[in-house]
This record gives structure tokens, sequence and C-alpha cells, in this order.
């Protein structure tokens, strides 16, 4: 039987406490890094010098392209210079009418409507009747010859 507990013992797993897995393997990681950073450094720097080579072999050429098509940007400029000028004057001749149009109806409304009584801060009206000293009408009133909503049955109240 003790045969037996020794061979649980090692297939569970159990290891020198003076050696800890965890440290080990971050250790060999740090290493690696260490071991891995000059190169990547290195190629990087040499990547570095390669780009600033291309676009100092290019950068003639582009200079040298925007030179021949900056003549042709300036005529186009020039060109479309009057069409948004004019495109500009007719959107703010419109939006000049439609503010008068706007300011009209506003007038019109203000005249055709007489004022609200305001009310007060708890948000309740003036009481039916008080005011003028006329009570106004509920609803539309239907003309003589008509027969009102309901059939015109009346109750006599």
């Amino acid at each position: 039987m003790h045969q037996e507990e020794e061979t649980v013992n090692e297939t569970q797993g159990e290891q020198d406490p003076r050696r800890d897995p965890l440290a080990d393997l971050e250790a060999r990681i740090d290493a690696a890094i260490e071991e891995v950073r000059p190169k990547v450094r290195k190629a990087l720097e040499e990547l570095d010098a390669r780009v600033d080579a291309a676009v100092a072999e290019i950068r003639p050429r582009v200079e040298s392209a925007m030179d021949d098509v900056r003549p042709r940007v300036d005529r186009f400029l020039a060109d479309m210079q009057p069409k948004l000028d004019t495109a500009l004057e007719r959107i703010q001749d419109r939006i000049a009418g439609l503010r008068k149009d706007l300011e009209e109806r506003a007038a019109r409304q203000e005249v055709d409507m007489p004022a609200l009584p305001r009310t007060d801060e708890a948000g309740a009206g003036p009481e039916p009747g008080a005011g003028s000293g006329t009570a106004a009408p509920e609803g539309p009133a239907a003309p003589p010859d008509e027969t009102p909503p309901g059939g015109g049955a009346t109750t006599g109240l």
C-alpha cells in the first residue's frame, strides 16, 4: 500500500517546492524577449532607412507633378468661382424669400387670431366666462338650415 501512495503523489504532479514553474517560464520568456529585442530594433532601423530613401527618391517626381498640375487646378478654380458665387447668391435669395414669406404668415396669424389669455403658473386658465364678459362658443355652430349632429333630437333642457 505504501508503494501506491508514492505513485499517486508522483502522478498528482507534486513538484519540488524550491522550483516554481511559473517563475521559470517567466524567466525564459524574458530571456527570449531580451534576445530578440536588438534584432527587432535593427530591423526597424533598416526599415526606417529604406522608407526615408524611397521618400527622398520619389519627392522630386511628386513635386514636379504638382508643379505641372498647379496651373490647371488654378484655372479650374478660377472657372468655378463665378459659378459658385452665382449659386450662392441664388441660395441666399431663396432663403431671404422664405424668411419674408414666414414673417408675412406670422403677421397674418397674429391679426387673424386674438391673443390667448395667459395662464397662471399652476397651469390653470381663467374661469370660463371670466375676463371679457362674453362666453366663447364651445365649437362651430351648425348652419340654421342643417340638422345638428346627433340627428336633431333635443332633450328639452
